[in-house]
């Protein structure tokens, strides 16, 4: 017999935790969702407790924070804890403005979501509608696979269906409450489940923190949080013990836009302390945090931060961007999405096979994550463009200049 000894707890002593559910690559690991299914099996299945995920916020646009609201949304929705800190907005009303969720039947327009508008997010997170890009048709949207090359049609699309991850939804722990559920952008939670979510609610406002440090000189507003989350483990239930049960839920930490300037100053110091304390409070509770880093913030203090956090996403929208971008892409997607780090706990292997470009788009009704492919050649080039190649390549030809009937042109 082994002498070796689990110290902390199995993965099945998680069972009574609601909408979790144990990895189908690591039988260690317990996941939550993040409340997207598309992001769920991009960290393979979903958020492992435990750790955190880091989200490098977009330029100009509020995509980072409609992911924070569906991470915030699911938790409520699920009965988890959930602890808000925030400077940049007001925390109850991030609260009010939580998706819906969807009871009962799927409605028709959310399983076909080619009839769904398309919503560009402005800077402080508004949604604007902007109707069906490139005049596409119903006729354009059915010939849809016609359009795309033979050799991308055969590649796997990540799971944006409705109702969450699909078959492995069987592999969930508590059989009450789903792993993930389904949220509509166009309606508000309802204030009935907000109200029996409020006593498990943490809403702090960090910029009069920032303030108060400001005027008093006390502790920086990132040792009082940490302080303040260390509480809410302790007082919660939350910390493992080595033979003691599971809580009945499990917590959610969102940060918000952290070290923004309305959090007053920041060193890489403290901003690297405050990571590691957090990652050690994390490893022995059970609870996720979901930290939105603003663009705003040194490379190399992203840098930093990417590797004391156990998931990174990175989102680069269109909207502001300097770089020039294929109309392909820009007629079909908001932005781009980089999966720069999966969270991996007690596993040494590396990121979860080739996730070539991800691009995201956000619906009328939802948000959604796919493979980006590359259109057929000569698509969305524009009439100019192509008489000016056209040119190029006949003064570039090796023959006769202005010919062009000349065997030795290519």
């Amino acid at each position: 017999m082994s002498s070796f000894k689990r110290r902390g707890p199995s993965a099945s002593a998680h069972a009574s935790l609601p909408a979790t559910r144990i990895s189908a690559r690591n039988s260690s690991v317990v996941l939550t969702s993040t409340g997207v299914p598309s992001i769920d099996e991009l960290l393979g299945g979903g958020l492992p407790l435990h750790t955190s995920l880091l989200v490098n916020e977009d330029r100009f646009t509020g995509y980072a924070k409609l992911l924070m609201s569906y991470y915030i949304a699911q938790g409520v929705a699920s009965g988890h804890a959930v602890s808000l800190a925030t400077a940049d907005e007001d925390p109850e009303s991030i609260i009010r403005g939580l998706m819906g969720v969807v009871e009962g039947k799927v409605p028709s327009e959310m399983k076909e979501e080619e009839e769904d508008e398309d919503v560009t997010l402005g800077a402080g997170g508004a949604a604007v509608l902007s109707g069906r890009r490139m005049g596409a048709t119903r006729n354009d949207v059915g010939n849809d696979r016609m359009q795309i090359a033979w050799r991308y049609q055969g590649l796997p699309r990540f799971s944006t269906a409705v109702g969450g991850a699909g078959p492995a939804r069987a592999g969930t722990l508590s059989q009450q409450t789903p792993f993930c559920n389904l949220f509509d952008l166009t309606k508000r939670m309802t204030p009935a489940m907000l109200k029996a979510a409020g006593s498990q609610m943490a809403l702090l406002d960090i910029s009069a923190w920032a303030l108060e440090a400001e005027e008093t000189g006390s502790d920086n507003v990132f040792q009082r949080l940490i302080r303040h989350i260390e509480g809410l483990v302790d007082e919660g239930g939350f910390r493992i013990r080595p033979n003691g049960p599971p809580p009945p839920t499990l917590l959610r930490i969102a940060i918000h836009s952290i070290a923004s300037p309305l959090w007053g100053s920041s060193t890489i110091s403290q901003l690297s302390t405050f990571f590691l304390s957090l990652r050690s409070i994390l490893r022995t509770s059970y609870a996720t945090a979901f930290i939105s880093l603003p663009n705003a913030i040194p490379p190399h203090v992203t840098t930093i931060l990417s590797h004391l956090s156990d998931g990174v996403l990175r989102l680069d929208s269109f909207a502001g961007s300097s770089t020039p971008v294929h109309s392909a892409y820009e007629s079909q997607y908001h932005g781009f999405l980089d999966i720069v780090k999966v969270p991996r706990v007690a596993s040494l292997g590396g990121r979860i096979g080739e996730m070539g470009m991800l691009g995201f788009k956000v619906r009328r009704k939802r948000f959604l994550v796919e493979r980006c492919t590359l259109p057929p050649e000569g698509e969305g080039v524009r009439r100019g463009d192509e008489e000016e190649g056209s040119n190029r390549k006949a003064r570039s030809s090796c023959g006769t200049v202005g010919t062009g009937n000349n065997p030795l042109d290519f």
